[in-house]
């Protein structure tokens, strides 16, 4: 449900005039690497980021150990696991590359800063103290983050840009002529621009807040008298006969047609565009409709010019906008064949009956190609790739006189009524096919015991959530993202209780089941998910930059937030006699005074953690950046430099787990010894990738001889006696 309301809200489309033209073209509302850094973000960090606020608001706005353990724990987790398996499930010989890459380096700088940032705050500045300005500016730099990488995919923010402003001598005249020139870098927008449009985007926005506030104000006072007086004054209009209303909609339907379309597609440069098969087309980008009391049909035309040679099909298919399938409009989509010499084809549309009263809606009607082997008109609404035609349904009934009909109005342009009525049936049958095995009845007369048995387990989650949790029709989907928003937290709380209950039954502290048990949970969808993206979508954005890019969100807003929360809290409320008898005696003196109080963290843990985090995930990128340079890709390649590549990223996060539980069963807060346990560390890596490589070279070997599978007997064998044999010398040697 979640996920479904992150689709419906970024698949919001908007038409835009190109500049310098009449043209308007539909767009995306949402930017992808704006919505990745915060609708998805959001998604996928919500288990850590919950758990994290519940920590602090369950323990009274004092530290807690799983929140921030948790955090870290996840991010290495993602990074170093995830990518292993993503790199590994590309068939052999095949590459994924990053298609964004300045979109990757910006992410990959901000997680590890994020991390730089955390020990600065906790060990550096204020070792153990959290202050206030250090918690605002953590939350604060999720804003900047997501900032510079819309900067960058945008090409506002590129290192030309930034060599341009700083150092203008590195470029000479030529140079910056030919940047100039370079669509990729867009030297147009300078960094200069850049600051300018930010300065403007807040202060528009503060404009905009006061503009609503007048604007409240003026509706409540003057305005109501204004729209009494207007009311009396159209009286007269609305006692207008339903015969002239009709003669003059009639006259305004004459320019509701599209133009002719012309007999050649020209390109750019007015040249004819040369294509055998044609080029397909609607005639114009738009098309207004009459929609009235009854069903009614009306006729599409695409056209195929500059050539007619061959059997063309093609996808045709209907979106929605403002309007609703099953209630403006009966929703399409199929395939359209041309033959051999055929040069126009039309398409026969039906809109529904509206109500008096009801506004005019919108929807689109595309054609496209998904094997991108038909050409369509590159001048139309979505370029060469597909065409898009907007269709505006215009409600031609009287104008409301009834209250009724007013109230009926008024309720549609807030909500839009036609998605009220298809939310309420979608809910409906949310809940039933909770409540059924498999979905329906039909299906759970053909389960089998494995699907009731799981059914029955899932059925007291599933059922309340889907009772609760509306689906993502209503309102652009915002009630379903704010609504399983708050059934993640539900769930996040009975997780941290329960891995509390667990680390206290096997008696483990809340710090290790953080970092390993908790974060393995937290992170296991994203690793199914990414695995999923890895090997069908064609780039490796969504399998790397969406990693880099949760693990800066995490810290940002995992441990911003509820850190910014607990150091105002303490900074405002002042000391209280828990917190005098926590930290009166190690912090009372320089931070305890005059009943002053502020947010205390015991870094100890943490910070050895972060270390050890921040160490292996430069190594990591190290390891991603290598294998661009040398595969031609940060996914896939080779068979042997996967399985090398999976087996490191694997084993840092081993060593991270094992360095992190040492650290807290020994507690010891000496400096040599953990340098020296870092610096252990290196050749025990290089001795495990010397061994796996043995192994793997020694599989290789036995394929020709023994086969895999008798090369696995061997192995496990020889493993199942060594295993014997050291316990045998543990037993033999422990002292009686």
């Amino acid at each position: 449900m979640f996920m479904a309301a992150i689709e419906r809200i970024t698949s919001k489309q908007r038409k835009v005039r190109i500049p310098g033209t009449e043209r308007l073209v539909t767009v995306q509302v949402w930017n992808e690497t704006v919505a990745n850094l915060t609708l998805m973000a959001l998604g996928s960090s919500a288990p850590e980021i919950l758990l994290s606020l519940n920590d602090v608001f369950k323990n009274e706005f004092f530290e807690g150990k799983l929140g921030p353990s948790t955090i870290v724990g996840s991010a290495a987790f993602n990074l170093f696991v995830i990518i292993a398996v993503c790199v590994n499930s590309i068939p052999n010989g095949e590459v994924r590359v990053i298609k964004e890459v300045g979109v990757f380096v910006v992410t990959a700088i901000w997680s590890i800063f994020a991390y730089v940032w955390l020990l600065f705050i906790v060990h550096f500045n204020t070792r153990n103290v959290i202050e206030v300005w250090e918690g605002v500016m953590t939350f604060f730099f999720f804003p900047m983050l997501v900032i510079s990488s819309y900067a960058t995919d945008v090409g506002w923010l590129t290192l030309a840009n930034i060599k341009a402003f700083f150092c203008p001598c590195c470029y000479g005249k030529e140079e910056v002529e030919a940047v100039k020139d370079d669509d990729e870098s867009d030297y147009e927008f300078s960094l200069i621009q850049f600051v300018c449009w930010l300065c403007f985007s807040v202060v528009s926005f503060v404009v905009r807040m006061i503009a609503k506030v007048a604007s409240v104000i003026f509706n409540a006072t003057i305005g109501c008298l204004c729209r009494r007086a207007c009311n009396k004054m159209k009286k007269q209009g609305y006692e207008k006969s339903d015969g002239e209303a009709k003669a003059e909609e009639e006259d305004a339907s004459q320019g509701f047609t599209m133009p002719p379309m012309a007999d050649v597609v020209l390109d750019e440069d007015g040249e004819p565009i040369d294509w055998e098969q044609g080029v397909f087309s609607f005639a114009s980008d738009s098309l207004k409709v009459w929609g009235g009391e009854d069903e009614r049909s009306f006729t599409v035309t695409i056209y195929r010019r500059n050539g007619d040679t061959g059997r063309v099909t093609f996808t045709y298919k209907t979106i929605a906008l403002t309007a609703v399938p099953g209630y403006d409009y009966v929703e399409v989509e199929d395939e359209l064949q041309f033959r051999d010499g055929i040069k126009e084809q039309q398409l026969d549309l039906k809109i529904l009956a509206k109500a008096h009263g009801e506004q005019n809606d919108k929807f689109q009607l595309i054609i496209l190609d998904e094997n991108g082997e038909v050409m369509f008109n590159p001048e139309r609404d979505g370029g060469e790739e597909k065409n898009i035609l907007t269709v505006e349904i215009i409600n031609e009934n009287p104008r409301p006189r009834t209250i009724k009909e007013r109230f009926l109005s008024v309720c549609d342009r807030t909500v839009n009524c036609d998605e009220m009525r298809l939310g309420t049936v979608q809910w409906i049958d949310q809940f039933w096919e909770s409540v059924y095995v498999n979905g329906t009845r039909e299906a759970q007369e053909q389960a089998g015991i494995a699907a009731w048995i799981v059914h029955m387990i899932w059925l007291p989650w599933k059922v309340p959530l889907a009772m609760i949790t509306p689906p993502p029709t209503f309102l652009g989907g915002w009630v379903c993202f704010v609504f399983s928003l708050l059934g993640i937290g539900f769930l996040t709380i009975i997780i941290g209780d329960l891995a509390e209950l667990f680390g206290c039954a096997l008696g483990i502290e809340d710090a290790i089941t953080a970092i390993s048990i908790v974060a393995l949970g937290t992170s296991v969808p994203d690793l199914f998910a990414s695995r999923a993206a890895a090997k069908q979508d064609e780039y490796a954005d969504a399998s790397i930059v969406n990693v880099t890019g949760s693990n800066s969100v995490n810290v940002f807003l995992g441990i911003g937030l509820p850190w910014m929360w607990a150091s105002l809290y303490w900074s405002i409320g002042g000391a209280n006699d828990k917190w005098r008898m926590k930290y009166s005696q190690d912090y009372g003196a320089e931070w305890g005074q005059n009943g002053a109080a502020v947010f205390i963290v015991n870094g100890g843990m943490l910070f050895f953690s972060v270390t050890v985090f921040t160490l292996t995930a430069c190594v990591c990128l190290t390891v991603i950046g290598m294998r661009r340079w040398y595969f031609g890709g940060e996914l896939g390649g080779p068979s042997d430099p996967k399985a090398y590549s999976s087996f490191l990223l694997i084993s840092l996060w081993f060593l991270y787990i094992a360095l992190s539980v040492w650290k807290f069963m020994t507690g010891t807060e000496e400096l040599t010894k953990q340098i020296l346990a870092l610096s252990i560390s290196i050749p025990v890596i290089v001795v495990l990738m010397i061994m796996f490589a043995v192994l793997l070279q020694a599989l290789k070997i036995s394929k020709k001889y023994i086969g895999e599978e008798g090369f696995w007997g061997i192995f496990i064998s020889i493993c199942v006696v060594g295993g014997r044999m050291a316990i045998f010398f543990v037993f033999q040697n422990e002292p009686s």
